[in-house]
């Protein structure tokens, strides 16, 4: 026992492919995050005043990677000894930023439906899309632990957030570059900022759970609770995506034109809205969000308690899977 914990305690001199932290600072994504606002900002309000075009590429990416980079150091803060690498994390990162939005853009533009299932099938390409790289990366980890798989999750899907939100605000430039391209970058950027830890990073952080879970040496199973999960994180995306046209729905009937089947033409109706209106939708709309990042907040927690005390009972036990790994290589 005593030997089995000093090898576990030093990782890095004894036994490089054992388990190990990966990063010692528990407040470095604290500080990151605050210093990197600041930073932003200043950007922000540079770029606005001598309104020079070259500087739009540091609003847009600092605005956009700030928070997913600070939750992903967060998360590594509070891990523990695993089995995940540097370079996993970082490949997870760009793999889901590049490879992910690449692969679920091409398909939604080809395979999307028109009218119904429009959001479920979103759902559904990108949850695949951002799968796929974390099974590939997963294939260069040698023992597969439930909390490693949420944590190499949620950075896959940080990845994703942080391109999906630079290309939002690049969308955003060209839209107003007429019109405060500057304030209209940072309004976009700072309200994808607040929701980004209860999008993306929970969902691929519970699908990976799941496949880390139920992937052993020499097989994979039980299937079931995998697909259960990819199917209720496929759910949460497309109920977060909905919320909009539901909230639309929702205004409409306790304080316009009331109550009408069929999904709402949404670029109508923005420039028609009345102050009740307006008021019944933000409320609508804050609620439904905030329920939906509550599910997914409980869950997330409930799998990281449950994977933490599936390690606690058995870490000799991953440390032999270790060594059996390297005996086969």
């Amino acid at each position: 026992m005593s030997d089995a914990l000093s090898a576990r305690g030093q990782v890095g001199e004894e036994r490089p492919d054992g388990p190990a932290r990966l990063l010692q600072s528990e407040w470095l994504w604290a500080w990151v995050l605050v210093a990197g606002t600041a930073i932003w900002l200043v950007t922000a309000v540079a770029t606005g005043l001598t309104d020079l075009d070259h500087l739009i590429p540091n609003v847009v990416l600092l605005g956009s990677f700030l928070v997913p980079v600070s939750l992903v150091l967060f998360a590594l803060a509070r891990t523990g000894d695993g089995y995940l690498k540097v370079e996993h994390v970082i490949v997870g990162f760009l793999g889901g930023g590049l490879l992910g939005t690449v692969f679920a853009g091409v398909t939604e533009t080809y395979f999307l439906p028109n009218a119904a299932g429009t959001f479920v099938a979103v759902g559904l390409f990108e949850e695949t899309a951002k799968a796929a790289v974390l099974v590939l990366i997963a294939t260069r980890v040698p023992v597969k632990r439930g909390r490693d798989g949420m944590i190499l999750g949620a950075t896959v899907g940080a990845g994703f957030a942080a391109f999906e939100s630079a290309g939002y605000a690049l969308s955003t430039f060209l839209d107003h570059r007429a019109d405060h391209p500057v304030l209209n970058i940072v309004s976009t950027e700072a309200q994808r900022a607040v929701v980004s830890p209860f999008g993306h990073l929970t969902w691929t952080s519970l699908a990976g759970g799941a496949i880390f879970a139920a992937w052993r040496r020499g097989g994979f199973g039980p299937i079931a609770p995998v697909a259960w999960t990819f199917a209720g994180v496929v759910a949460l995306h497309a109920a977060w995506d909905s919320t909009y046209g539901w909230a639309i729905t929702i205004a409409r009937g306790l304080a316009g034109d009331g109550w009408a089947g069929g999904w709402p033409a949404t670029d109508e109706w923005i420039g028609r809205p009345t102050g009740a209106e307006l008021t019944t939708f933000n409320v609508a709309y804050g609620v439904l969000i905030g329920a939906n990042a509550l599910v997914g907040t409980v869950w997330v927690i409930n799998r990281w308690r449950h994977y933490r005390a599936q390690g606690a009972r058995g870490p000799l036990a991953q440390d032999a899977a270790v060594r059996e790994a390297h005996s086969l290589d």
